[in-house]
Parts: structure tokens; C-alpha cells; sequence
């Protein structure tokens, strides 16, 4: 009896040693996922555009995603693409489309957009396919600004995108 209280005493004061060492980080929250999509919703419904977008947690798992009823199905999972590639490795997806073949998760068309907090950490990303690729992008970047949210950097465009 006296051995299971001395384990039992023992296991607590290690898990509470554990839980006080952890720090909790911010990453990308259900609500704030919920107002990028709908202020890209938005801006998209305004400019004629149909499309898809998908928001990440820096973790590569989807928060919020919606796909426009005129949008084709396939741009869902491009979207999805270059949401998840743009939050987990914290770089626009017009970036990582200069790095040459990679793992299949990392997107290599533009419209992916990471999504940081103002003092530069990195939350996770968002991801719009549907009409051309500038419109993409700025279509992530007004989501995140209604988020209140620092607005991602977008690389020049050139003639052909």
C-alpha cells in the first residue's frame, strides 16, 4: 500500500513538473480562420471572382475552409495546397515555387500566404485558387488584414502570371 502512494506521489509531482515547463504558443484560432475566409468570400463575391480558400494553423491542419458555388471543385484542393504549404513552412507560395521540385506538399503556384502575428510568428496560412494568381493573393491579404492580421508580403508580379 505504501509502495502504490509513494509511485502515485511520485508521478504527480513529474507531471506537474512537465505541464509547468510547456508554453503555450498562439496559432491560428477557429475565429480568426472563420473571418479571413468570409472577408475573401466577400472581396471575391465584389470583384466577379469565384473561388476557394483554406486557412491553416501553422501546424498543417485546416481551420476554416470555403468553396464558392460558381468555383469549379478542383480548386478546393489547391487552395488546400497552397494554405497548408504557406502555414507550415511560413513562406508565400509565389516564394516556394522558385525552390524547383520538392515534397508534394510544398506548393509551387501562387495564391498561398503565410499568415504571421505582428511581432513576426509565424500562425499558420491561407490559400485562394480560383481566378488568376495576383487576384489570389490579394484576396488572402484582405482576409488577413480583416483579421487584423499583418498583411503578407507578395513578390512582383511578372508579365506572364
Amino acid at each position: 500500500m505504501m509502495r502504490r502512494i509513494l509511485i502515485s506521489a511520485t508521478l504527480l509531482m513529474t507531471t506537474g513538473l512537465v505541464a509547468h515547463g510547456q508554453e503555450a504558443k498562439p496559432t491560428m484560432g477557429l475565429e480568426t480562420a472563420g473571418t479571413i475566409v468570409k472577408a475573401c468570400l466577400d472581396h471575391a463575391e465584389a470583384q466577379a471572382e469565384s473561388v476557394a480558400i483554406a486557412v491553416y494553423d501553422q501546424h498543417g491542419n485546416l481551420r476554416a475552409f470555403a468553396r464558392m458555388d460558381d468555383a469549379s471543385a478542383g480548386v478546393s484542393d489547391i487552395a488546400m495546397w497552397k494554405g497548408k504549404s504557406a502555414g507550415k513552412y511560413g513562406y508565400a507560395t509565389a516564394m516556394s515555387a522558385d525552390w524547383g521540385p520538392g515534397p508534394g506538399d510544398v506548393a509551387n503556384w501562387r495564391g498561398g500566404l503565410p499568415i504571421h502575428l505582428e511581432g513576426g510568428e509565424l500562425i499558420g496560412g491561407v490559400g485562394v485558387s480560383g481566378a488568376p494568381s495576383v487576384f489570389d493573393e490579394e484576396c488572402g491579404n484582405v482576409g488577413i488584414a480583416a483579421a487584423g492580421l499583418p498583411m503578407a508580403d507578395i513578390m512582383e508580379v511578372n508579365a506572364e502570371d
